[in-house]
């Protein structure tokens, strides 16, 4: 029910707005919840405790309570344990919107006219571990991968699934400009040269007589 690459926010242009929305409410109605060997096998287990069970269904009516409108409401599927239906929230009239990382089942729908105006809307965070877009040509996907603030950067990916051959690792406070995985080595040791040769040898230097 929680991993640290998984999509915060969706932002989605106004013309594709009812579409995009519609197939991903659909889709999350069809999310299994629940323990690692229930039948059916879930797609998504619970959050870590029921702390932050509390803490994300807080923040879900707090955004309502700040205009936001619900598209799919959360839902505590069993009282004493922190399983969590998958939520949806168009944030898009929320003046102010926390700026926290929630981690859990909790997606944050913002709607804008243009590109310019999604990556402007994407880069408005403190954290920048990963960002997708989905669609475009490549065109849009060098824009993109140029002006976006986020350390793993995605094209008709998802924003999770990182490679262990690639640097892993984002900006602002998602980063310490320190990325694991494949470069971890170059900040975990130091280099050392080394001239070997089979057999010890000895040369006559440049300026030395001979005897």
């Amino acid at each position: 029910g929680q991993r640290c690459t998984a999509a915060r926010r969706l932002i989605v242009k106004a013309s594709m707005y009812d579409e995009i929305i519609g197939e991903v409410k659909r889709l999350a109605d069809r999310i299994i919840v629940g323990a690692p060997f229930d039948e059916p096998s879930p797609f998504m287990g619970p959050v870590i405790d029921n702390r932050t069970a509390d803490g994300l269904t807080e923040s879900f009516v707090y955004l309502l309570s700040s205009g936001g409108r619900p598209i799919k409401h959360i839902v505590r599927l069993k009282d004493d344990l922190p399983f969590l239906s998958p939520a949806i929230i168009d944030v898009t009239a929320v003046a102010e919107r926390p700026d926290v990382e929630l981690f859990g089942p909790l997606l944050q729908v913002i709607k804008v006219s243009d590109f310019d105006e999604a990556i402007a809307e994407a880069n408005a965070t403190r954290f920048g571990l990963s960002a997708s877009l989905i669609g475009g040509d490549p065109q849009d996907y060098n824009r993109f991968w140029a002006n976006i603030r986020a350390g793993v950067v995605n094209w008709n990916r998802p924003t999770n699934g990182a490679s262990s051959a690639a640097p892993f690792g984002g900006v602002g406070l998602s980063g310490n400009h320190r990325p694991s995985a494949y470069y971890a080595a170059d900040y975990c040791a130091y280099p050392v040269a080394s001239s070997e040769l089979d057999q010890p040898r000895a040369s006559i230097g440049v300026g030395l007589r001979s005897d």
